[in-house]
């Protein structure tokens, strides 16, 4: 992101055109504090009063670079006032309230299922085949991700079935989808690109932030009870990443193979050069030459998707 933006963002100057006013929240966080507290020291704004630090005990309802206007009804235009306020109202060392009011971004807006993209589950034919997503069962929203200063994203996200589940998502402070994605949340879309798998995803949400510091996606979540089992276990599976083995441990397998395949598999001379017992003939032991084969049973099926789930193939139950 360009440094002329940077700047903007920490004055809390956002493009009018992408952040427009029903976007941005007046709030009011009433917080009770201890005698002697909290420490003025523990504060940090930029330029724009956009909290970039506050004492664990306030976060949340304060979130990150919430824009300060008022304390306890005085109003915020400088750092050091913002200090002198909070150090006087702690300096009374008795238990008091603090009343913040912020103004913050927040959009997240429910879309009709008539404007998403093509890659969403709804607008794939039906199937009878278990194993794959079903097409129903879905709300979809428009999220808009701001890049603040010294922020972080937050999130890591894994793909199955050219589809993109956000995997986990960090709740700390500084997070940018602290408030707006949830465990195995789908993004179709990134700006205008249909995301289909994790590498996509990466370069769309780099590209974005560094060109606006702002990026909108598009995401599909699981509302009904069986899209939610199928999310529940594509977030459990693994991939197994096959081992790289070099090229010459490879080559000495294939000529040992071709060696064993030609002249057979002799038995390795023992290492034990003393005298050994030959139980052959004992009458506790008896060797035989029969095999056997034995079938173990097991369970091929993940635990999470034993649940007991409605048929979902169908029809009148898609229908309700």
């Amino acid at each position: 992101m360009a440094r002329e933006k940077k700047r903007a963002f920490r004055a809390g100057k956002f493009p009018e055109d992408i952040i427009t006013k029903d976007m941005i929240r007046e709030m009011t966080c009433t917080i009770d504090c201890a005698p002697g507290t909290p420490d003025y020291k523990e504060f940090k704004v930029t330029e724009g009063m956009l909290f970039t630090k506050v004492p664990k005990s306030m976060s949340p309802p304060i979130e990150y670079c919430d824009h300060l206007l008022k304390i306890n009804g005085i109003s915020i235009t400088s750092r050091k006032q913002m200090l002198d306020v909070i150090y006087k109202v702690a300096s009374t060392n008795k238990s008091h309230y603090m009343v913040f009011t912020v103004r913050r971004v927040i959009y997240v807006e429910k879309i009709d299922n008539r404007s998403v993209p093509s890659n969403a589950s709804i607008r794939k034919p039906d199937t009878k085949n278990k194993t794959v997503k079903p097409n129903f069962g879905y709300a979809y929203y428009k999220v808009v991700l701001i890049y603040f200063p010294r922020s972080k994203l937050g999130i890591n996200v894994k793909s199955y079935a050219d589809v993109v589940y956000v995997e986990s998502t960090d709740n700390s402070w500084g997070s940018t989808t602290r408030r707006f994605l949830f465990l195995g949340d789908a993004i179709l879309k990134v700006d205008d690109t249909e995301i289909q798998d994790v590498q996509t995803a990466q370069a769309a949400i780099r590209n974005g932030f560094q060109k606006n510091g702002i990026i909108t996606l598009i995401i599909e979540r699981a509302i009904d009870q069986a899209s939610n089992c199928f999310v529940r276990n594509v977030l459990s599976w693994s991939k197994v990443i096959d081992p790289h083995i070099p090229a010459d441990v490879r080559q000495i397998c294939a000529e040992r193979l071709a060696l064993y395949e030609k002249d057979g598999f002799a038995e390795p001379v023992p290492i034990f050069k003393g005298y050994t017992k030959d139980y052959s003939k004992s009458g506790r032991v008896s060797v035989t030459s029969l095999i056997e084969v034995k079938t173990i049973g097991s369970e091929q099926f993940n635990p999470i998707s034993l649940l007991k789930v409605p048929d979902f193939s169908n029809p009148d139950y898609k229908n309700k």
